[in-house]
């Protein structure tokens, strides 16, 4: 059995990220374990287990999350609190990989990178059908919302996928200078790239002007009250805008204007999600506009699509606009796990018998 650490996760990804791996060997096996999802999704992805802690000195809550596809067996397991949020820990986590036939365990995975790669992973399947990445129609920017992990990877990703068509990323946070550090971060990796560090509650004719020219833009944020407003896109349709939300988890949160979050609603736009059912119980923005299972497209129905009206079914002419919501589910865990256990060298990782 392999126990793979953190570090083994970021430096097995910065070892065999490129464009054509992104898009030839990870994409592909997320859109795989998407796609066997939706063939039956209550069976593939049992319900999940949340509850408190039992010990009165924790305000943990634990989530299990268990996998039971034909491919990936096992579950995920995070567990967090505002006792954590004050130690700096934020959720902690790990995945158990089993073997599909006999249940044998085969790794243990921290969660803490795979987590947030996965997501961005997902956010890129919807974003290359919307923007393709040879595209020269594309605006120089990226605009973030948020700074931890999430926020890392998904620009990190939209970078390799992008290269020289991206010049400048900016990074919006509450805080300035949580911003500030990821910016530093950004800079010693992406030398030929621009980083700008913002505070979304502070001067917006600063940062407005930055956001209206991307053609990216990520929330990362758990925010309550919307910090991605119509006003701040570009309003040309000829430039496409694709909008990929992680941050909000729960139904009072949401990151997207729910103006504009109605307005797409009442124009018959559909929204891409990597599941119906979860996103309609967990996604405010989804959630408070009042979107039904009807009006929404599952990621692995746009990925490499041969179907033109999907796409259209997913695009605001009006501004030119794609949006996607993402919640998780444990087989994009379990699927990318078992590829970085499948991949990853002996030499790298803590290797016990049991």
């Amino acid at each position: 059995m392999k126990v793979i650490t953190d570090q083994d996760v970021v430096n097995f990804l910065n070892n065999n990220l490129d464009k054509s791996s992104i898009l030839n060997l990870f994409q592909h096996t997320l859109y795989n374990s998407l796609k066997t999802y939706s063939t039956n999704p209550n069976s593939i992805v049992p319900p999940r287990i949340a509850q408190a802690s039992n010990n009165s000195n924790s305000d943990t809550t634990h989530v299990y999350m268990p996998c039971i596809s034909p491919n990936e067996v096992g579950i995920k397991v995070i567990s967090g609190g505002q006792g954590n949020n004050e130690k700096g820990l934020g959720f902690q986590g790990c995945v158990l990989i089993m073997d599909e036939i006999t249940g044998q365990l085969q790794a243990v995975l921290n969660a803490n990178t795979l987590t947030a790669f996965r997501t961005a992973l997902a956010s890129s399947l919807g974003l290359i059908e919307k923007i393709n990445v040879d595209s020269d129609n594309i605006l120089p920017e990226i605009s973030v919302f948020g700074v931890g992990l999430q926020a890392y990877w998904h620009v990190k990703l939209a970078l390799l996928l992008y290269e020289d068509k991206i010049k400048t990323v900016n990074i919006l946070n509450r805080t300035l200078s949580n911003a500030k550090k990821l910016k530093d971060q950004f800079t010693k990796e992406f030398s030929n790239i621009e980083f700008n560090a913002f505070s979304y509650l502070e001067n917006e004719e600063e940062f407005l002007k930055h956001v209206h020219n991307s053609s990216i833009i990520f929330g990362c944020t758990p925010a309550t009250t919307p910090v991605i407003k119509k006003e701040y896109l570009n309003q040309d349709p000829q430039y496409p805008v694709f909008i990929s939300l992680i941050g909000s988890y729960k139904p009072h949160m949401i990151e997207l204007d729910l103006d504009l979050m109605k307005e797409l609603k009442s124009n018959g736009v559909k929204i891409i999600v990597d599941s119906k059912e979860h996103t309609l119980h967990e996604a405010g923005e989804l959630i408070q506009s009042e979107y039904k299972e009807e009006e929404l497209v599952e990621i692995h129905e746009v990925y490499k699509t041969t179907n033109p009206e999907i796409l259209n079914d997913v695009s605001y002419k009006n501004l030119n606009l794609t949006v996607q919501k993402i919640v998780g589910l444990s087989i994009m865990d379990l699927s990318i796990g078992k590829l970085i256990y499948d991949k990853i060298g002996d030499d790298t990782v803590i290797v016990n018998n049991f």
